[in-house]
């Protein structure tokens, strides 16, 4: 029988666990398997290259900013998406095209404006920052290739973008456009986490964020522009997107939008969150006639993110294969004193595992990386001088 991991993501989650002298916990990236990933998703798109709108896939920094990670998403041709100047400095001196590089928002200024020749995509949060872009860009005091806005979906609440249901906010996001210089490409940017409202509403939402720009641009006049999609998409979400609804997409983009040259595709997660797993180490096992309790060295500040989707257990069979860990009643426990602190409720803890045993958490390598913070070791950040 196969399986039911991956050849590669077992070949490296099986050295992993070999490593019996190693610290925890510990997150490794899964050098071959992620490679694949990036590399499958770059795949997708030589066919839709043939003819406009081309397609990138600008990878989001902010789920991941391993340099490693970076490599991959340069050499297979994708873009970068920065959401402040810190991001936009690392992906450079990582190897980004700055002209590869999508801007987007409400902070992305901060905490202070880098210079660079060109920005390949900025999209504005905010009426305000619109104006004061445009002004810019019309003074030549800031390039980008294309200048434009994150649209707010009218029937998700959301903090971000412009909403454009008010007439008055429509017809001065199209003045101020149809302002800037003719040789300036405008574009429209569409976010919404697929993971959190569901893949049928994501896709409503993108269908209807298309007959907006139409009608932006029908207001605009025709210039060069560019599509952005941006979608928080859980990774099998995202292999079925490449496959299907995208292709839909982007058909309805060359019929309703024949000026738009580039579709800028954001996966979020959906790159990275299966790049890393968490090395951890069973503290203690708890057993009783009702169910099984495990403690491990790894917490919630490790796994910040390990509610909000699901994170495969792995560990070693008394064979020495790696086990999939299946559905069940048991809890493992993080090493927190706190009541949260509970990394799986809903588990089958194998009967062979006992005190010292290696178990690696899956799909650790997106939020679960980037937002983890330092808990229960006896230290906090550094302090402003008291002479402040």
């Amino acid at each position: 029988m196969a399986h039911p991991l991956p050849a590669r993501l077992l070949k490296d989650v099986g050295r992993i666990l070999r490593a019996e002298s190693v610290d925890t916990p510990r997150r490794f990236l899964l050098t071959s398997y992620t490679a694949s990933l990036f590399k499958e998703a770059a795949g997708f798109l030589p066919a839709q290259l043939s003819s406009p709108p081309h397609v990138v896939i600008a990878y989001s920094i902010k789920t991941n900013p391993l340099p490693e990670l970076l490599d991959l998403a340069r050499d297979t041709g994708m873009w970068a998406e920065a959401i402040t100047q810190c991001e936009v400095a690392h992906a450079i001196n990582h190897g980004m095209a700055p002209e590869h590089t999508v801007l987007n928002g409400p902070g992305k200024w901060w905490p202070d404006r880098i210079k660079v020749t060109a920005y390949g995509a900025i999209f504005c949060d905010s009426l305000q920052e619109l104006r004061r872009l445009s002004r810019l860009v019309a003074g030549r005091k800031l390039e980008t290739h294309y200048l434009g806005i994150r649209l707010r979906p009218a029937t998700v609440n959301s903090r971000f973008g412009i909403d454009l249901s008010d007439p008055r906010v429509f017809s001065e996001v199209v003045r101020t456009l149809k302002r800037l210089p003719r040789r300036q490409g405008i574009g429209f940017h569409f976010h919404m986490a697929s993971s959190m409202v569901g893949v049928k509403t994501w896709r409503y939402l993108a269908e209807n964020f298309i007959i907006a720009v139409k009608l932006m641009l029908e207001h605009v006049g025709p210039r060069p522009a560019t599509i952005s999609f941006g979608g928080g998409w859980h990774p099998d979400d995202w292999t079925a997107f490449l496959r299907k609804d995208f292709q839909d997409l982007a058909a309805a983009c060359r019929r309703h939008l024949p000026t738009v040259q580039r579709i800028i595709l954001e996966p979020g997660k959906a790159l990275s969150q299966r790049s890393m797993c968490l090395l951890t180490r069973v503290l203690e096992v708890r057993r009783s006639r009702w169910r099984t309790e495990m403690v491990v060295d790894g917490s919630i500040a490790e796994l910040p993110d390990v509610r909000s989707h699901p994170h495969r257990i792995v560990s070693r069979t008394p064979a020495g294969q790696v086990g999939l860990w299946g559905p069940g009643s048991d809890r493992i426990l993080g090493r927190l004193c706190m009541e949260f602190d509970i990394l799986a409720d809903a588990v089958r803890i194998p009967r062979h595992i006992k005190d010292g045993d290696l178990v690696a958490f899956l799909d650790a390598g997106a939020y679960d990386a980037s937002m983890a913070y330092h808990f229960s070791r006896g230290f906090v950040a550094p302090l402003a001088p008291s002479s402040l």
